[in-house]
């Protein structure tokens, strides 16, 4: 590990044993080729690190991202994409947790002015008593390049067969599932939505049956595999 590293993390946690576990995490994550990776400390609300691919892949200094923390980051995105992901990231952070990861699909724009498609997964851990999300960044252009091609010559989602298979949802019952599962509660959807709160409980109650649940975050889960939530 070098210097920089040592000293992010002896300046961020006061913990000895944390200390020596984390670093031992970042000592792999340096050994990384081609996965950007951001360590993120939930409760200090701030990265503790990101490893050096981030520069070979997208031209940039991870030290943004230690000095600004997401505010660099989503200065990166794609205008028209920026609020909606700001909004998912912190809802995730800052609702109860019912899940322990998020898999979020963007696009950036790199050095050169490019877009870069950003397939983003955050996956929540414990150690020490202290609370981090590992951020895995995947630069997947050349995916989405594939995938708009097959698409141009007539292919489509399987996914729609599936929920019509598993689930027969309506398309206001598709937006409740999204909005719970990007954390919000029964009244904020019920505002957010401008339908009544006994409608947006309902809803919920009656996703939960369709998908053959016991409660929300099993609801989330399973829809998941199924939805882009």
């Amino acid at each position: 590990m070098n210097l920089d590293h040592n000293f992010n993390v002896a300046h961020c946690i006061d913990e000895p044993i944390f200390t020596t576990e984390i670093s031992k995490i970042l000592n792999t994550c340096d050994d990384s080729k081609n996965l950007m990776i951001g360590v993120y400390l939930i409760e200090e609300d701030r990265f503790l690190y990101c490893n050096k691919v981030f520069k070979s892949v997208l031209g940039f200094e991870p030290n943004g991202l230690i000095k600004d923390g997401w505010e660099f980051w989503f200065s990166l995105l794609v205008p028209n994409e920026a609020p909606l992901i700001r909004n998912k990231i912190f809802n995730f952070f800052t609702t109860p947790l019912v899940r322990d990861g998020i898999t979020l699909q963007y696009h950036i724009i790199d050095y050169r002015g490019i877009e870069v498609c950003i397939k983003h997964e955050i996956l929540i851990y414990k150690l020490k008593n202290k609370m981090f999300a590992l951020n895995y960044f995947f630069d997947v252009s050349e995916k989405e390049e594939i995938d708009r091609c097959v698409k141009s010559n007539g292919g489509h989602p399987g996914r729609k067969f599936l929920k019509d298979q598993f689930a027969h949802i309506s398309c206001r019952e598709e937006e409740v599932l999204k909005l719970i599962a990007d954390g919000y509660s029964s009244k904020q959807i019920a505002e957010k939505l401008f339908i009544s709160n006994h409608t947006a409980i309902s809803h919920r109650k009656h996703l939960i049956q369709k998908f053959r649940v016991k409660n929300t975050a099993q609801l989330i889960k399973k829809a998941s595999k199924i939805l882009e939530l």
